[in-house]
């Protein structure tokens, strides 16, 4: 049973086609695109379980409707998701040209839609009359080319040289095919912007002076370039004021290594600092335990402190003074030599 329901269900999805999905299909698309780059055009069924029974891709590029996925134009540019999802039918074109632009139809069994697509090309700047420029010997010159917008990627690019004394204007091919003199002294400037094709030359000699060319398919622009010999001088007002703010850069200069130092000696500073904060009150408590201990008795309470006590007990002692007495038998009084030290004195002794 549940068979014959699905059959029944892929019957009526193939008996009822592929309706395109959009709201207004009869209105085209508009999609602008860079050269070079890709577009991927939308195009499914509304359905995505419905499988068309045929569609097609058409393009009317040439001024009449023709089959795109069967053109040499878009050999190996072009891709197609319906082999993964049926009922997606989007086409995705890559390496756009500018003989891509027009409009496409994706086409089934039942509807169609068609998307227009823009493809922008390079259009250069300042492409009307010569732009000159003027160097000197030995330096480096980017010759300007530039496209309107910087993501435009042109198909070529080609710089061309000429010596106008001639009277003839002879171009020459310098880049991408480098010759002659300019061989290895010139190079595009950026790769990351592909509508940037300005021109660096390095190394300038007289020889290099002349008309040089840019172009881009059917465009191009024209710039002349005068090589002189010296070097730029320089005027003497930027050196003036260069001699005037001289000084104030020296200054603060100056001041920027005085804070430098100033930074450096602060940690000795305070290192000094705390050295003395821990000085000072050992040698104040220390002047002061000499003042009350070192010497005793003198208007000090010396109360719980024996040593003291001793010492003043001492100082109440009468002192004795050691001498030698010598007797004579004679028939006067006797005298006594007293040795104190290093004073002697003499006493008499009075015997009974």
């Amino acid at each position: 049973m549940m068979k014959c329901l699905y059959l029944l269900s892929v019957v009526f999805h193939v008996a009822a086609g592929c309706s395109l999905s959009g709201d207004n299909l009869r209105q085209i698309t508009e999609i602008y695109r860079h050269k070079g780059g890709s577009v991927l055009f939308p195009c499914s069924c509304s359905d995505l379980n419905t499988k068309p029974q045929k569609f097609t891709w058409e393009s009317f590029r040439t001024g009449r409707l023709t089959e795109v996925l069967n053109d040499e134009h878009y050999r190996d540019r072009l891709q197609l998701f319906n082999y993964s999802s049926p009922a997606n039918l989007s086409l995705l074109i890559s390496d756009l040209r500018e003989e891509d632009h027009g409009v496409y139809r994706c086409s089934t069994e039942k509807d169609h839609r068609d998307i227009r697509l823009n493809v922008k090309g390079c259009e250069l700047v300042k492409k009307t009359g010569i732009e000159h420029m003027t160097v000197f010997t030995g330096e480096s010159v980017v010759l300007p080319c530039v496209c309107t917008d910087l993501q435009d990627k042109p198909m070529s690019v080609k710089w061309e040289f000429s010596i106008p004394a001639t009277g003839i204007s002879h171009f020459q091919e310098i880049y991408p095919e480098q010759t002659g003199r300019h061989r290895n002294r010139v190079k595009l400037v950026s790769n990351n912007a592909p509508g940037n094709l300005s021109l660096l030359i390095s190394d300038l000699t007289e020889e290099d002076q002349g008309d040089y060319r840019c172009s881009v398919q059917a465009d191009s622009r024209d710039v002349r370039l005068s090589v002189k010999v010296g070097k730029r001088e320089t005027s003497s007002e930027p050196s003036q004021s260069k001699t005037t703010n001289s000084p104030p850069a020296s200054s603060s200069t100056a001041l920027e290594q005085d804070k430098q130092q100033t930074h450096s000696s602060l940690p000795l500073v305070f290192g000094i600092l705390a050295v003395l904060l821990l000085v000072i009150p050992g040698v104040v408590a220390f002047i002061c335990w000499r003042r009350k201990g070192g010497r005793c008795g003198e208007n000090v309470i010396t109360e719980g402190r024996p040593d003291c006590e001793v010492k003043q007990k001492d100082q109440t002692e009468p002192d004795v003074t050691y001498s030698t007495v010598t007797h004579v038998n004679t028939a006067g009084a006797a005298r006594v030599q007293i040795n104190a030290a290093d004073n002697t004195e003499y006493a008499s002794v009075i015997t009974n």
